[in-house]
């Protein structure tokens, strides 16, 4: 297929190295001359320099053609235009824009309306709420993404020296769970190494270890990692933009206690007028008198959701050494990732990666539900209903040949979670959820289909 795409930032960069190893027809146009000669050497894409929110350079890229456009440029207002120019003048069959203002995601719904899923946006600052709000709801997580209808998640957590699962090959894991859908998918060694396990991989104090769990037996889980819930949780929130506001909002809604700390006077007040229940401190959240004041050694999680993200990794640092039990961090730069769990921060969120995710997930086809990356982008997860004829329903999955690296984890039948052995057949009509090495992901649809 023809892909155009409009903005070369992380978001537009890494969807076409990734559309362009499955085969694609990657066209981008990126308006910064300096980044389009770079790009133009670090990808497999036509790299056009120019305004991709005009028609002129729209059509000079090939719109015409094209069965795909994305607008993943930073302006809100550059994306809007390039999706009313893709469905209104060009008639792109397909096109999918980021859009952060919950006013022009609004706007942009109604206006195609008619076409809901050719026509979408992505919103990464919802995103990231709904990721962190996962976060908050399992204990020790360090990453967490939902499946099946929310009935099945998948989680990182560290193992320590003290855990049960120390010193535990997979297949003990799988015996110690025999009776429910819980499986370990994947691991991420001291030294960054990350491991799709086969059955004979053992688990080290140390490691990142990632399990699908259905919903139903996670506190099975969290009691065998020496993890539980509180009864209320004390969250406190730095910054009050979309991302801190929102998040605010929706703890109100579950009975959390939350503090909500913004500097800027102005916006601090009118987060006061919005919330409900919250106590909102304007003050500088990276001051330590402040976060002193309000007890920071009381609060269960710190989320620092600030637009700055050199403030929010220095604030979750500081939230943790003065005793808060878990920080959050809202990072958009790659190169912070690797600080998940190693100098005090329990999670990092990017916006601009859960963008990515959306984005895949809406345009991997019609029998694609749900699609995330773990963390440094190294193992990918998509959940798939499986069609008939797709080699994914040819027979046992220990003889369809599935590549090395990836891996059936779940799959759902009816009203019943299930973890697949190499005897079992995915039948088609089952909803499946299958992990991957990133290295491999290109060759996983050639199994499931569209």
């Amino acid at each position: 297929m023809k892909i155009i795409i409009v903005g070369g930032g992380l978001v537009g960069a890494t969807l076409a190295e990734k559309l362009s190893g499955e085969g694609h027809d990657i066209t981008l146009i990126e308006g910064d001359a300096v980044m389009a000669r770079e790009l133009t050497d670090q990808l497999d894409a036509h790299v056009i320099e120019g305004n991709g929110a005009t028609a002129d350079m729209l059509r000079r890229a090939g719109v015409e053609s094209a069965g795909l456009l994305l607008g993943t440029t930073n302006s809100d207002d550059a994306n809007m235009v390039v999706g009313v120019l893709g469905t209104q003048l060009f008639n792109v069959p397909q096109v999918v824009v980021r859009l952060r203002d919950p006013s022009y995601s609004e706007g942009f719904s109604l206006l195609h309306r008619e076409h809901p899923s050719e026509y979408v946006c992505v919103n990464p600052d919802a995103a990231a709420v709904d990721r962190i709000f996962s976060l908050l709801e399992v204990p020790g997580a360090l990453d967490v993404a939902s499946f099946m209808d929310n009935d099945l998640v998948v989680a990182g957590f560290r193992i320590a020296e003290s855990s049960d699962f120390a010193g535990l090959q997979v297949v003990h894991v799988q015996l110690l769970f025999a009776g429910t859908p819980t499986l370990v998918v994947a691991i991420r060694r001291a030294d960054n190494r990350w491991v799709i396990p086969s059955g004979q991989d053992e688990i080290i104090p140390g490691d990142l270890v990632y399990f699908a769990i259905a919903r139903t037996d996670l506190d099975n889980v969290l009691s065998l990692l020496g993890e539980e819930r509180e009864q209320r949780q004390h969250i406190m929130v730095a910054g009050a933009g979309r991302v801190g506001l929102e998040l605010a909002k929706r703890l109100e809604d579950v009975d959390a206690r939350v503090v909500l700390v913004e500097e800027n006077p102005d916006r601090a007040r009118k987060a006061a007028e919005v919330l409900k229940h919250s106590l909102v401190i304007c003050g500088n959240v990276t001051d330590q008198t402040v976060l002193e004041e309000e007890e920071i050694e009381r609060v269960s999680t710190f989320v620092a959701a600030s637009s700055d993200n050199e403030n929010n990794l220095v604030a979750g640092l500081l939230a943790k050494r003065l005793g808060a039990s878990r920080a959050f961090a809202l990072l958009d730069n790659p190169a912070l990732v690797h600080l998940i769990g190693d100098v005090g921060i329990d999670a990092v969120i990017s916006p601009r990666l859960l963008a990515i995710g959306l984005i895949l997930q809406h345009i991997g086809g019609r029998n694609v539900h749900s699609y995330a990356a773990l963390l440094e982008d190294e193992v990918e997860i998509m959940e798939v209903d499986a069609v008939s004829g797709s080699k994914l329903t040819s027979g046992e999955l220990a003889n369809i040949g599935l590549p090395r690296g990836v891996i059936v984890a779940a799959m759902r039948r009816g009203e019943k979670l299930l973890v697949p052995r190499g005897g079992d057949r995915v039948e088609p009509g089952d909803r499946v959820l299958i992990i991957s090495s990133t290295e491999s992901a290109a060759k996983v649809s050639e199994y499931v289909g569209s």
